[in-house]
This record gives C-alpha cells, structure tokens and sequence, in this order.
C-alpha cells in the first residue's frame, strides 16, 4: 500500500501543516472540499506545496515525524527546491491520476 507525506500551506511561507494519508488524492479532495474538519482554521491551509511517496506506511510515518523535527526555513527550502512558485499541487496530482486511469484503460483495451 503506498503511503504519501505531504505539506499545506495557506501562503507562501506561511502556516505549514505537515501530514499523512494513505490516500492523497482522497485526502486532498477531502480538504478542499471541506468535507473534514481537520485543517478547517482561520488560515485556510488547504494547499498542497510538496509530497513525497513511501511504499509503506510505516516509511512515510518515519519521514514525517523526521519533518516535524525541521525547522520552518529548511521546510521552505525543501518546497521551494521542487516547488519554486509554491502553487497547489493539487491540479498536478489530479492530472497525475487522471493519466493513469487513461493509460489503465488503454491497456485494458487492448
């Protein structure tokens, strides 16, 4: 089962929240549409900055509790090394998934 460590954020730079799930996609979906209170705040963290994939659950509870140990500015740096511009990974991820359905479905067909 995959596992996903993933970072939120409202602004750039601004209220990180570091998290787990075991379905990013769903979790995702979850937060932006309000449908968990988890992440309902004053700030509206509901972003998705960077993510990282585990093959294990456990690998991924590792990492995470290694990020909670990081400071906010390595945090930043980590984003902003494979998120420069710090947009919403969540259109990247849909279209992650939406291609692997279309090619899922490809290969089926043939």
């Amino acid at each position: 089962m995959s596992a996903y460590v993933y970072i939120l954020f409202n602004k750039p730079d601004e209220n990180l929240i570091i998290g787990v799930t075991s379905n990013l996609l769903m979790h995702m979906h979850e937060i932006k549409n309000k449908l968990t209170k988890i992440y309902e705040n004053e700030f509206s963290t509901n972003k998705l900055a960077y993510y990282e994939k585990y093959n294990e659950l456990d690998e991924a509870i590792i990492r995470k509790k290694e990020l909670d140990e990081l400071k906010k500015e390595d945090l930043t740096s980590l984003i902003t090394r494979d998120n420069p511009h710090w947009e919403d990974m969540h259109n990247t991820i849909l279209k992650i998934w939406g291609d692997s359905l279309k090619s899922n479905n490809i290969d089926q067909a043939t």
